[in-house]
């Protein structure tokens, strides 16, 4: 057991990947020592990564993909012989779930670099699998060809962070979930309202409007 946790340990430390598993968007090459991009895969990540951008939540994300009968990821690396999940019957190869495109938004592989020691054990013996924060993970940069650029990451996990959606009265507006009140530090609401000849949009302050901070009311178009 320490033989292993130590070759395990080493290997994660050289920079290699940890799993013999890859990652939707990519393929192994013929020695399976590199990941290389798979285009119809990587077309696929990049739009899910833009429309997270122009404020369609993982739902309505996952709802469009599906309608578009596009394979979901373990069924499409399932082609290849590839993934966990590779010798699985799906119950719907289309059916794609809002935790799949998630789970997709939160990988930095996507940025070209190798995650390691995402997970351990407490022993062999123990099934149970711990996620390790990132204070514990090891990030190798520039491993393998990015699928997604430094900028789009960070806007999509800030969106994220604030949990942007569509709502009643469309889809978000490009800044929900970015802009703060420079007088409380509150989130500033998006609305959409309509006047006599066109629609409008502005920002209010949510301290105002939750009365959570003293604040008063302010409205930005």
């Amino acid at each position: 057991s320490r033989k292993i946790r130590s070759t395990f340990q080493s290997k994660g430390k050289s920079g290699k990947h940890l799993t013999g598993t890859v990652i939707y968007g990519y393929l192994w090459n013929e020695n399976r020592t590199q990941w290389l991009v798979d285009p119809e895969a990587a077309e696929v990540v990049k739009r899910i990564f833009a429309m997270t951008i122009d404020g369609f939540g993982p739902y309505q994300i996952a709802k469009k993909l599906s309608e578009e009968k596009n394979l979901i990821p373990s069924a499409y690396l399932a082609q290849f012989g590839e993934g966990v999940n590779k010798n699985k019957t799906f119950k719907d190869v289309y059916g794609w779930g809002a935790s799949s495109v998630v789970e997709i938004l939160k990988k930095r592989e996507y940025l070209g670099h190798t995650v390691n020691f995402k997970t351990t054990k407490k022993s062999y013996k123990s099934k149970k699998v711990i996620i390790n924060g990132d204070d514990k993970r090891m990030v190798f940069k520039n491993t393998h060809p990015a699928l997604i650029d430094q900028d789009t990451f960070d806007r999509v996990q800030a969106i994220r962070k604030g949990k942007c959606r569509h709502t009643k009265i469309g889809s978000v507006g490009l800044f929900s979930g970015l802009l703060f009140c420079a007088d409380c530090g509150s989130k500033m609401y998006h609305h959409r309202g309509s006047g006599i000849k066109e629609s409008y949009e502005y920002y209010t302050c949510a301290g105002y409007s939750k009365r959570v901070n003293p604040c008063t009311t302010h409205h930005i178009s």
